[in-house]
């Protein structure tokens, strides 16, 4: 594991199997997931030629994720977006953590959430990005900035709409809210599908900053089945 301290509060039951576990998912469970294979792609999916495929329109140079979006992660990352299991939030950023960052590897600088625009906000009551980068902040030490980016316009649901579509949804979705001197940060999603939501917020930052290095971070993608 490249992170040594990681504790979380203890569990009554694994959230997967439903069994006495004093972790929120249990040894067994997180043995039989299926990972994506960081060490293979120098932990840097975009060098894994199906990643590159899925993600064509993505601009930026350094992806991460746990898994391609499928059960049982799916199930945890649907409840933690639509019925408010937050507590979701802590067992997905304790397996990215453990297993997806490189404690060799140099880490940004702060973590961007991927904002709601304030009518879904009001409609949901809280921000899954959000807590998912809480719960990572919590665990690595990387600040939280949710104060950089703000989201002008009341999107479209993404889930139906083709990569073209989604493209065109996005299109001004976000602005910047106030200045910084970071050189180094990570947009945080939930899922990726296509990359157009993180593309948006990657394309505003890099304009008003060319030189900022910008990984994208995502709890799992949605690869071609």
């Amino acid at each position: 594991m490249p992170f040594s301290q990681l504790s979380l509060k203890k569990a009554h039951q694994c959230l997967l199997c439903l069994q006495h576990s004093n972790t929120l998912i249990c040894g067994y469970c997180e043995d039989d997931l299926v990972l994506f294979s960081w060490e293979k792609y120098d932990y840097n999916l975009l060098n894994w030629p199906k990643a590159q495929r899925g993600l064509k329109h993505l601009s930026a140079n350094k992806v991460l994720a746990l898994a391609d979006y499928q059960w049982p992660l799916s199930r945890l990352l649907t409840g933690l977006k639509f019925s408010n299991k937050i507590v979701h939030a802590s067992a997905l950023a304790k397996l990215f953590v453990s297993h997806v960052l490189n404690a060799d590897s140099t880490l940004p600088q702060a973590i961007i959430p991927v904002p709601l625009h304030p009518a879904r906000y009001q409609e949901r009551k809280y921000n899954q990005s959000v807590e998912l980068g809480k719960c990572i902040s919590a665990l690595t030490g990387i600040p939280l900035a949710t104060d950089i980016v703000t989201r002008q316009k009341a999107t479209q649901s993404q889930t139906s709409l083709s990569s073209v579509q989604r493209k065109a949804n996005m299109k001004n979705a976000f602005a910047l809210h106030r200045p910084f001197n970071y050189q180094h940060l990570a947009i945080l999603d939930d899922v990726i599908t296509t990359g157009a939501t993180v593309e948006a917020l990657y394309q505003l930052m890099k304009k008003h900053h060319p030189d900022l290095q910008i990984e994208i971070w995502s709890m799992c993608l949605t690869l071609e089945h």
